[in-house]
């Protein structure tokens, strides 16, 4: 983490004017931190990825041009575009996306997230990293099964693999072995499965949203 007395230099790049509702995500309004946050303007959907810098010993973190230290030592400290991450990587003060690669688990982390819908980066992300996005589902009986039957293990709801049994579908050895949808699913599974988690995120908010317990979840009587 950089020193609060090092980031003088940088807080007038980061803050060039007061955030507002205009130029920061609508999902940071509620936000109690919005006013004095140095990196929501930077989690709009057309903020464009700049080059960025890791330092390894001093600050260990990442940096965009504007905001790295000018006491960053230069042996270690050098430019990612060639890197490849398990996780999307953003300038640690104004937030800005870098530009850089995913590694598998890094896509995989991606996509969950996107389907989730949470965090600060929910509308940025889909832009960014678009290119790492499983492509539009198509219907495929076999994928479809082979998708519900993966959320229906990961989320515990086996009363729908109670039903994918009824109807005759018998799970393959990677499909029991694997939680990971791209280990276990064919692409178009993949695409599949994303939705049903994006689903169940967006109900999950709409409930939180109406301050209600989903029924399952309720005390019994």
């Amino acid at each position: 983490m950089i020193p609060n007395s090092s980031k003088a230099g940088a807080l007038s790049h980061a803050l060039t004017e007061p955030n507002s509702l205009t130029n920061t995500p609508a999902h940071c309004h509620s936000c109690s931190k919005l006013p004095d946050c140095l990196q929501a303007q930077n989690m709009t959907a057309d903020t464009e990825p700049v080059q960025g810098f890791v330092e390894t010993e001093k600050y260990v973190d990442y940096f965009c041009s504007d905001c790295l230290p000018d006491d960053c030592p230069e042996e270690t400290t050098s430019a990612m575009n060639h890197e490849e991450t398990d996780s999307p990587c953003h300038c640690s003060v104004c937030g800005i996306p870098l530009i850089h690669s995913l590694t598998s688990y890094g896509a995989r982390y991606v996509r969950q997230a996107i389907a989730e819908g949470t965090g600060c980066c929910r509308e940025l992300w889909p832009v960014v990293w678009a290119d790492y996005l499983p492509d539009e589902p198509y219907f495929d009986r076999f994928d479809i099964c082979e998708a519900h039957y993966l959320y229906a293990r990961l989320y515990g709801e086996y009363e729908t693999i109670g039903r994918l049994h009824n109807m005759g579908f018998s799970p393959g050895l990677s499909l029991r072995q694997h939680e990971s949808p791209e280990l276990a699913l064919t692409e178009n599974g993949q695409a599949i499965s994303y939705r049903l988690i994006f689903r169940q995120s967006s109900t999950w908010q709409s409930l939180h949203e109406r301050k209600e317990t989903p029924f399952y979840l309720g005390h019994r009587k």
